[in-house]
């Protein structure tokens, strides 16, 4: 059993994230992709800039203002230190005059990806390996086994609390007036701790199922004889996925498991119509939905 990373981590900085708010294109991986994998090429590419488009760039720069200000006061620049506060504080009076009500507001966005390259049954006996290491009390062996056990993408977006950071750098500011210079320093750090961040986690098996129920579609419909037997082969590579997934515990999926052997039955009559896989499709996009 091995792990495939086909996305890099990317971490957004500012002026990436940005960029790609504003609609530039970054390239994350030149390498040609199968179609399983382009498909999730690109829904993690869609779930990035949908995190990446909300992102302020008044609030991400006046984030830097601080850090800059922190690093000018360890120099003993409180000028400079004043001057980047002032900055900052103007920024998120913009932003809170867009929205008053607004409590936080993202200012970073990041997405990885571990995409495990498994068969079911490879993860059945890693399942029942680590049960027989724990029934051993062979904890750490148990760990080791459990750990690759996941295929997902996680976004991490960073949040600045809009009630706590505009009145905390209007008083540092009044700190480094009053030659509390230390005082200020420390306030800004107490701070950048009260960013929050929040994560959300997206399994990669019922994407692979969607990509394979879709491009057998698309080859069926083009060709029901000529392509009958490549699409009853994606169908079962569809079906492999949906297992993976409940066996690694993202979800439940009977309901799809029923509409793909109904779908498969009717492919192999070689019957096409219109509305052939288009429950299964609907299906499979509840399903996503559900999990993200």
């Amino acid at each position: 059993m091995s792990i495939r990373h086909p996305l890099p981590k990317l971490f957004v900085p500012a002026a990436l994230a940005l960029a790609l708010a504003q609609g530039h294109a970054v390239a994350a991986d030149t390498a040609p992709a199968a179609p399983e994998a382009g498909h999730v090429h690109q829904e993690a590419a869609a779930r990035l800039l949908e995190a990446r488009k909300q992102l302020v760039s008044e609030a991400m720069t006046a984030n830097e203002d601080i850090l800059l200000a922190i690093a000018s006061l360890a120099h003993n620049d409180t000028h400079d230190a004043y001057r980047m506060l002032a900055d900052a504080s103007g920024k998120l009076d913009l932003v809170l005059a867009r929205d008053p009500h607004m409590k936080q507001v993202p200012i970073s966005a990041r997405l990885s990806t571990t995409d495990l390259s498994a068969k079911p049954a490879d993860v059945k006996k890693a399942v029942s390996d680590a049960r027989k290491a724990l029934s051993d009390h062979r904890v750490q062996d148990a760990k080791k086994l459990l750990h690759p056990l996941e295929s997902e993408m996680h976004i991490t977006v960073q949040y600045i609390p809009l009630d706590a950071y505009p009145a905390q750098i209007k008083a540092a500011s009044q700190e480094i007036q009053a030659g509390k210079a230390e005082a200020a320093a420390q306030r800004l750090a107490d701070t950048l701790s009260t960013v929050v961040t929040e994560e959300k986690i997206i399994p990669l098996p019922p994407l692979k199922a969607e990509a394979d129920v879709q491009q057998a579609e698309a080859l069926f419909k083009a060709d029901p004889a000529k392509n009958k037997a490549k699409a009853l082969a994606l169908l079962d590579q569809a079906k492999e996925q949906l297992e993976m997934g409940k066996l690694l515990g993202y979800g439940s999926y009977e309901d799809i498991h029923k509409e793909l052997a109904a779908v498969k039955t009717k492919v192999t009559g070689g019957s096409w119509h219109e509305k052939l896989f288009d429950r299964l499709k609907s299906l499979l996009h509840e399903a996503k939905a559900k999990l993200t």
